[in-house]
């Protein structure tokens, strides 16, 4: 609500300042509405909003907004200076077109391949593809699986949540949800998605000995500090130094063998359309006089 309010008194402002130079014929876009205007060039609402962070407090969110119309317009003034003074832009023209079609084509050429290999490449294969190349696939940082409880010391039923963490079964997974919402100040589920051990030792208090090597020593750990107590159970640990776990490496193998099979796919894709053309008639060669 505050932001809303900051930027309605922005607004107020803009308007009542500006409106004596506005002389152009502007097209509004329909439904949106207009906060600055610089000749034909528009500033929306809408824009404007995506741009300042919710939140903010009311003075905060004016500041914010009033910078950011500002920096619009001084924008938009330097361009149609340097429009005025180089009025030939055939050469930046021409760059622009060569980008913009650099652009499309990159962009087809991403879903040609998308849609080629990702149906194709089996799961069979990709599974071949990492036992073939396991030196590529060597980590250089320890992961796991688990679940990570924050909760306050004075929580209740500490006792009882102390005996579930360790459980693996949806119905203790239900309870450890119900007891979270009442107490718990975080609370992670990450049984089927890898997380570094340096990402949860961030949500750690201070540890007396790393974390990694308290780790090969026992699976559900405990730690508190003087507000919390902080509960790990780890269901699987890849050590730093070993092999990257498959389902983890997924999406870089798949990467990895499209990135193989894409540079003669794609010759065979050109290939193809040119004999189509030639075939229809749609080249015409001219011959240079000499």
């Amino acid at each position: 609500m505050g932001g809303t309010v900051g930027l309605l008194t922005v607004l107020l402002s803009v308007s009542l300042t500006s409106c004596w130079w506005k002389h152009s014929v502007v097209e509004y876009v329909s439904g949106r509405t207009p906060v600055a205007e610089v000749g034909t060039d528009v500033l929306y609402l809408e824009d404007l909003k995506q741009a300042i962070p919710l939140g903010l407090s009311d003075a905060d969110s004016t500041k914010l907004a009033q910078q950011y119309i500002r920096n619009w317009v001084e924008d938009v003034l330097f361009y149609q200076n340097a429009i005025r003074n180089i009025p030939d832009t055939k050469d930046i023209d021409r760059l622009v077109e060569n980008y913009r079609r650099s652009l499309i084509e990159h962009e087809y050429q991403r879903r040609l391949i998308a849609q080629k290999f990702s149906s194709e490449i089996t799961d069979q294969e990709i599974e071949q593809f990492y036992n073939d190349n396991r030196r590529l696939f060597v980590l250089d940082e320890s992961l796991l699986k688990g679940l990570f409880l924050k909760i306050s010391n004075k929580s209740h039923d500490l006792a009882e949540i102390r005996k579930l963490y360790t459980r693996q079964d949806d119905e203790t997974f239900e309870e450890i949800e119900k007891y979270s919402i009442r107490n718990a100040a975080r609370c992670e589920f990450f049984y089927d998605n890898w997380r570094t051990v340096a990402e949860l030792e961030m949500l750690l208090p201070t540890l007396d000995k790393p974390l990694e090597k308290q780790l090969a020593q026992d699976t559900a750990l405990e730690f508190r500090d003087e507000e919390y107590i902080y509960l790990l159970n780890v269901s699987e640990f890849a050590p730093k130094g070993g092999y990257e776990p498959l389902d983890h490496a997924r999406s870089r193998i798949l990467g990895l063998m499209i990135n193989n099979n894409k540079v003669s796919y794609m010759r065979k894709i050109k290939e193809d359309l040119y004999e189509a053309a030639l075939e229809k008639g749609r080249i015409t060669f001219h011959e240079l006089k000499k």
